[in-house]
Order: C-alpha cells, then structure tokens, then sequence
C-alpha cells in the first residue's frame, strides 16, 4: 500500500542518495563480527530499492565502499567484497525482472579482480533497462573525482576556460549521466557527508537517522520521505519567490 497521497507522491525526490552507516556498530552492539551486520546490511538494501521503486522513485546510489574504507581490516575488506559479489549475482534475475540497470561510480581497478568482475559483468546485463537505476559507489572518493575530473579536462585542447560553468564542468564526473540527488539520507547518526557527492549534492537536502543501516527498514525510509515532502527548497530563492511561480 502506498503511504503516500497522489499530491504527496508527486513532491517524492528523483535521486535519493544513501550513506549506508553503522552496520559494524550494530553488530557490535549485539556481540557480533562485523561482517554479521554488512551481512544484514545487504538484505536491508534489498528492502530500500524495493520500497524505492515501489514508490515510483527512478534514482537510488548507495555509498557501499569508500575509498578511505581502504584502511580496515584485510579481512573485513575480503568479507565486503564477497557479499558485493554473492548480492549481485542474486539479485541479477530481478533486476532484469524490474527493469534496473546498475551503474557503478568510483575507482574500480581498486577493487579485487573476482568483485570488479561481478560488478562490471552485472553493469554490462543491465544497461538496457530503462524503468530504475541503482548506482553503487565503491572505492569512491568525491575529492578523487573532482580531481580525475580535473585531469580529464587538461587533457583537452577545445576547451575554453572562460566558457566553463558547472554544466561543462560536471560532465566530466562519473555522475554525468545522473541527476543531482535531492535528497541525502545517512544513517548512525553521523552528520557529515564522508566524501560523498560533495559537488553533486550541494542543494540536496540531507537527513540524518540515529538508526543503524540495518534498522533502517522500509518504515524509517519512508519516514525520511515524508520529511523531505514537507521541506521547503527554495535554492538561494526568498520564500515569496517561490510562492510567486506555484
């Protein structure tokens, strides 16, 4: 059942973007090995992209790995890889069901070879769909972008700097084929954005849960909706502005 009204449906975000924390405090907290909560976590973005698409929302990226993720433990690093590699080949069959096409942002030669093998294998399957997208970040760093996207353009010869604008400029992210997020969902009760779509997200708005990324089930996603529904976005615009145009 739709919780959502059909004025309200229409005010949903595009591209809801998630910073999937806390799954090794959750199951800490429980007296678990972390991978027990990256485990649950996995099953837990099953329900999110489910309820998402259920919802009529086209756009959904998850901030799986960073690039500072880097830094944990060999085994902990091996144990994520091969839950990315187990819930990709699973959820193959339903994303060519539903129409959902993977795309994949951040430095993928940085990945094992058998876990960038099942992402760029499952990219390749789903490019064709056109009805949902789902975008994983791993070994990602918005900082690193930026600076990739800068290369990119230095090697250039047709492009005139005083031409540059944002629009120019961000065709050289990975995200170039993605709208902004409006909306910025983290979880564990962090507030910070960890190198995350610095650039892309500089007008989305941004929703902090105190839950963990495994206790963040369809409920609290859709009570992060319904906040957003209820915010005012005005970018850089007075409140009599935007009444002006409604």
């Amino acid at each position: 059942m739709n919780p959502f009204t059909s004025e309200e449906s229409q005010k949903l975000p595009n591209h809801v973007a998630i910073i999937m924390d806390g799954n090794g405090r959750w199951a800490q907290s429980r007296g678990k090995p972390r991978l027990f909560g990256h485990r649950n976590g996995v099953e837990n973005v099953r329900s999110v992209v489910n309820t998402a698409r259920e919802l009529g929302i086209p756009y959904i990226t998850l901030y799986a790995f960073s690039q500072e993720n880097q830094n944990r433990p060999v085994a902990e690093k091996s144990g994520l890889m091969k839950l990315l590699e187990e819930f990709l080949k699973l959820e193959l069959r339903s994303m060519m069901k539903d129409g959902i096409r993977l795309r994949a942002i951040g430095d993928l030669e940085g990945l094992p070879p058998f876990a960038r093998k099942a992402v760029e294998e499952t990219i390749e399957q789903t490019k064709e769909n056109k009805d949902w997208n789902l975008t994983l970040a791993l070994n990602y760093g918005s900082r690193q972008e930026v600076v990739a996207a800068v290369k990119s353009m230095l090697q250039r010869n047709d492009i005139d700097p005083e031409s540059m604008d944002w629009q120019n400029f961000s065709e050289h992210l990975q995200t170039r084929d993605l709208p902004d997020p409006d909306l910025v969902i983290r979880t564990s009760g962090e507030f910070r954005l960890s190198n995350f779509l610095l650039l892309q997200a500089a007008y989305a708005e941004i929703f902090v849960s105190p839950l963990h990324w495994p206790e963040f089930d369809r409920g609290a996603f859709i009570g992060s909706l319904k906040d957003y529904i209820h915010r005012e976005r005005r970018f850089g615009k007075t409140r009599e502005q935007i009444a002006s145009l409604t």
